[in-house]
């Protein structure tokens, strides 16, 4: 008997590890995750002062918008609101669900607790509580660096974001306990999506903030409301945060209750990252576009592979007050002198998608290479030689004389792309450069002190002004622009595509403004669109997100 039930359990074995079974998960249902976190720490959890992916990424998860962005269709749904827009589309009126409660996670019991107020009754989301988190985000003082953005979207935002008007006269007003009215600034079918999509306006608790300050997003004393809270936050390059379950969050058609008990996000590179996945310490990855051919050629890996359209624009922005890159000759030059068509196919080779335009083509109202043939910037190494040339005999110098530095984020990714593009550029131009990298925080706060820096664009909201505008290359937000260039024709073309009444009006003025940015005066290189690629365990049940924002309330895992 004992033989028998010893070779019993090493069939068993045997087969788990053919994958033939999966043991059952004890405890907590936990799903790790590193996508879209990158190997450096995150910035910041707070609303009002985030403005990258990583950061909104969690922001979405433990907060909730007034509306919110269906990560699939990239159609406005309810958010914890309702909304009626006036006939006019000046006025949107939004009706809050009622008694959602502020909630913390309490490391010493271990569960997520409502947080209670002086007389020890719940606290609940109000109307008060967005509007507070709009006009934080829009004050001059907060300095948000998505201020300039939803500003313009509000009657007297602008002026109030700007240090010159009050907070009274911006239209956001209080109507009652759960009842919010924010008044456009000026009539836009486009307004209640940026209501939807913007995490600045999201409830932010105004006595916690005024209380702890900055401190207020550390997991020991943020609160929020969303299907998910924060647990726990190791700070650092290789760290991690955690997110529980929030028993709170009554669920909603949009939004459900979570099946997940926990959502672990690990810093780490996509290498790394695919290395833990292959063992099993890992249920969802970024896939290196370096290993794609790999992974397709492996049963196991192929069937865990996702593809699909992606959301940014990857891009090389010049520092235009930096020679040579303040004559627009050096500018078109090295832009030229990059192959698209090579970086995207040979180095990449993930679906990439060469892009001669700025504006992702998916959006609304987006010129596109197809309908725009002739616009654009073009791989055509003698053309930029012959430009470089050009420029170092007008004058007076040789290539020998620039020692120029590519600077980048921490990123195997970005590191593969940068190397592609100095030998491009040595062997068209005959240039010396130099790579340069930093962690993410660093690299946001110091990019735009380089010659040359990597970035992308992911859109916030599904239109082409999010490109336009709000990147930001309009001269409102010149103080905001790494690359330090502004251009009064392209700023009147993004003015008049905003109020045109057509999308076939909008769509022929931001080709005509994507022209000015990319080619005729080249303050970018747009090198290739993203594709959404990742890998996703076979216990693991989800939706696939092409906002850049997965919404791990809809996910399952069936161990």
């Amino acid at each position: 008997m004992k033989k028998i039930f010893g070779l019993l359990l090493l069939g068993l074995l045997t087969l788990a590890l053919a994958g033939g079974i999966v043991a059952a998960q004890d405890g907590p249902v936990v799903l790790v995750t590193g996508r879209q976190m990158g190997s450096s720490d995150i910035p910041t959890i707070d609303p009002a002062l985030a403005e990258d992916v990583p950061s909104v990424q969690i922001i979405d998860q433990i907060f909730v918008g007034l509306g919110r962005i269906n990560e699939e269709t990239s159609a406005v749904e309810d958010g914890i609101a309702t909304v009626s827009i006036s006939d006019d589309q000046l006025v949107l009126t939004y009706s809050i669900m009622p008694e959602i409660s502020w909630v913390r996670y309490n490391a010493d019991s271990g569960a997520v607790e409502q947080v209670l107020d002086a007389d020890g009754n719940p606290r609940y989301v109000t109307a008060q509580d967005f509007a507070y988190g709009i006009l934080r985000g829009i004050a001059a003082e907060t300095a948000a660096p998505y201020g300039g953005v939803l500003a313009p979207w509000i009657a007297g935002g602008e002026a109030f974001f700007n240090g010159e008007g009050a907070a009274e006269d911006v239209g956001v007003r209080v109507v009652d306990e759960y009842t919010l009215e924010i008044t456009a600034a000026q009539p836009s079918a486009v307004t209640e999506l940026v209501m939807a999509s913007l995490w600045l306006v999201n409830a932010q608790p105004q006595w916690l903030i005024e209380e702890q300050a900055d401190f207020w997003i550390n997991p020991e004393n943020i609160t929020t409301y969303g299907p998910f809270a924060l647990k726990d936050w190791v700070r650092g390059d290789g760290g991690s945060l955690t997110m529980i379950k929030n028993p709170f969050w009554p669920g909603t058609a949009n939004i459900p209750q979570p099946q997940i008990d926990e959502v672990v996000f690990r810093f780490l590179d996509e290498e790394v990252q695919l290395t833990e996945f292959e063992a099993g310490t890992i249920d969802v990855a970024e896939m290196p576009d370096t290993e794609l051919e790999r992974v397709l050629s492996n049963e196991a890996l192929s069937a865990a592979y996702f593809t699909g359209p992606g959301t940014c624009t990857y891009y090389y922005g010049f520092n235009v007050e930096r020679p040579p890159f303040d004559d627009v000759r050096a500018r078109r030059a090295f832009s030229m002198a990059i192959d698209r068509d090579a970086l995207a196919n040979d180095v990449l080779g993930a679906g990439q998608i060469p892009s001669n335009l700025w504006t992702l083509p998916t959006l609304n109202a987006a010129p596109t290479s197809e309908a725009y043939p002739e616009l654009g910037i073009f791989s055509d190494p003698e053309a930029a030689s012959t430009l470089w040339n050009e420029y170092l005999t007008e004058t007076g110098q040789s290539a020998a004389d620039f020692n120029l530095t590519i600077f980048h984020n921490e990123s195997s990714l970005h590191g593969t792309i940068a190397q592609a593009v100095q030998q491009m550029w040595a062997e068209t131009l005959g240039v010396s450069v130099t790579i340069a990298t930093a962690d993410f925080a660093t690299y946001l706060d110091t990019r735009g002190n380089y010659d040359v820096f990597r970035a992308a664009w992911c859109f916030d909201y599904p239109d082409s002004h999010n490109f336009h505008y709000d990147v930001p290359f309009h001269s409102d937000l010149l103080a905001e622009n790494d690359t330090h260039w502004a251009n009064a024709e392209y700023d009147s073309l993004i003015d008049a595509a905003f109020v045109a009444p057509t999308v076939e009006e909008r769509t022929e003025l931001y080709a005509q403004a994507d022209n000015i940015l990319v080619n005729t005066e080249a303050a970018i290189a747009p090198m290739y669109y993203y594709v959404t690629n990742d890998l996703t365990q076979p216990w693991v049940e989800r939706t696939h997100s092409f906002i850049t924002r997965e919404r791990y309330e809809k996910w399952s895992i069936n161990r």
